[in-house]
């Protein structure tokens, strides 16, 4: 790992991350739990979930669906009563995505890695100080598929995409970061002390790839490689990562150690056409 120490455009992130000292909306902050928590119920919530997601009196959760309907980005089913999520979020995503070509132009590498492996290939895109999935691609020639989660927030010392991201820091960011977000195990496999992490996260950095055994969930394994670009200057920076996942039925510990110089490969061809935004790539 980056043991240097942080620049002030690191600090300065950092500080603009600490809700102490950035003045915050609290109805903006509010409509976004909402959102975030329709995305998540398959079957909507009903007015009385809101509330108590909430913890606001009646008529402040009452204004602030009303806002969202009028928006289109929730609606009311009639019929039972319940809010539910409309696509307008996921299509302001996918014009997001579509804009960067990012999606059209990493799809057809990962899918010849996906099929050469037979197993499940993840792309996550670094924003800020968090890192998002943002495509998953399954093998076609398997019986037996994991079933990918879309939900937004990774573990970042529990998955092989968080450590991989990880790694490309500083230890002192890092583990800010690990802190922020809690050293909560998933499985009796999960790193839970400081020292574990950041040896893990060492030992990330110096092979160019991170392994999650069984730490995120039982009966899964996972490797994760950074994509690494030259987006100003001569320092590299992490934009994304990639990853592979299969059951540990399949593919033990040594296995996915095994895959990574492939998994590498890959990650290089990506990086080489990672797009700027205005459709020009970084190779």
């Amino acid at each position: 790992m980056d043991e240097s120490p942080q620049t002030p455009a690191m600090n300065e992130a950092a500080d603009a991350g600490d809700p102490v000292k950035v003045e915050q909306i609290a109805a903006v902050q509010r409509a976004f739990e909402v959102v975030e928590a329709l995305a998540d119920a398959k079957d909507g919530l009903s007015f009385t979930d809101i509330v108590g997601l909430l913890a606001v009196n009646k008529a402040i959760a009452f204004k602030l669906l009303n806002t969202l309907v009028a928006c289109r980005y929730v609606f009311r089913d009639p019929a039972s009563g319940r809010y539910c999520l409309t696509f307008k979020v996921s299509n302001l995503g996918l014009r997001k995505m579509s804009r960067s070509l990012l999606l059209d132009q990493s799809n057809s590498i990962l899918r010849e890695l996906a099929d050469a492996t037979g197993e499940l290939i993840r792309l996550a895109v670094v924003e800020g100080d968090s890192i998002t999935w943002v495509s998953s691609i399954l093998a076609q020639s398997r019986l037996l598929q994991l079933n990918p989660s879309y939900g937004f927030e990774v573990r970042l010392h529990l998955h092989a995409a968080g450590k991989a991201w990880l790694s490309t820091m500083s230890s002192e960011r890092a583990l800010g970061l690990v802190l922020q977000r809690g050293l909560e195990p998933a499985t009796e496999h999960s790193l839970a002390t400081v020292e574990a992490i950041l040896d893990d996260l060492k030992l990330s950095a110096r092979r160019g790839y991170s392994i999650s055994y069984e730490e995120h969930s039982l009966g899964v394994g996972a490797i994760g490689v950074p994509v690494m670009i030259r987006r100003f200057g001569e320092h590299k920076e992490c934009v994304g990562v990639v990853t592979l996942a299969a059951p540990c039925a399949r593919m033990n510990r040594q296995a996915l150690e095994d895959i990574a110089p492939r998994l590498k490969e890959t990650v290089a061809r990506l990086g080489a056409i990672w797009p700027v935004g205005d459709g020009r790539t970084y190779s």
